[in-house]
């Protein structure tokens, strides 16, 4: 599963990072062709982590041994349908398969929690991934689910 927390570097990624980016959200792309989701528009994607990085945060997890980003979370603030009450949404969240545990996921929402100032967080599972327990155990409230029709 995953490695030595002291081989990773955590840090806000930037414009400087879109090839890495990129990288691994074709990464994720690649592992998810069950779920019927369109290809990656290249220009698209650029144009919404630019979008993100302007107006919530990239995280980037890089392994220092290997010089290779493994991992993503892309927040945002936003606000409630019917409040004005601000909640971070994580967009997104990836690492790659082969450095995927508890000890690396409970480290990347340490980060986020501290971006969230004690606001809610959500985030939503759209990938048939079980995560049922994972979430539980990081501190998260089942509060629904997704459903898709095509």
């Amino acid at each position: 599963m995953g490695k030595n927390m002291t081989s990773y570097h955590f840090y806000e990624g930037g414009k400087k990072d879109l090839e890495d980016i990129d990288e691994i959200l074709h990464e994720f792309e690649k592992e998810a062709p069950a779920l019927g989701y369109p290809k990656i528009d290249n220009e698209k994607l650029k144009t919404r982590i630019i979008y993100f990085m302007t107006n919530g945060k990239v995280i980037l997890v890089k392994d220092l041994e290997k010089d290779k980003v493994i991992g993503i979370a892309i927040l945002h603030m936003t606000e409630f349908l019917w409040s004005n009450e601000q909640l971070l949404n994580i967009q997104t969240m990836y690492v790659l398969d082969q450095y995927r545990s508890f000890a690396l996921f409970n480290q990347m929402m340490k980060l986020i929690k501290n971006q969230a100032n004690d606001k809610p967080i959500h985030m939503s599972i759209s990938t048939k991934l079980i995560a049922e327990s994972l979430m539980k155990r990081a501190g998260f409230e089942q509060m629904g689910a997704i459903w898709r029709m095509k």
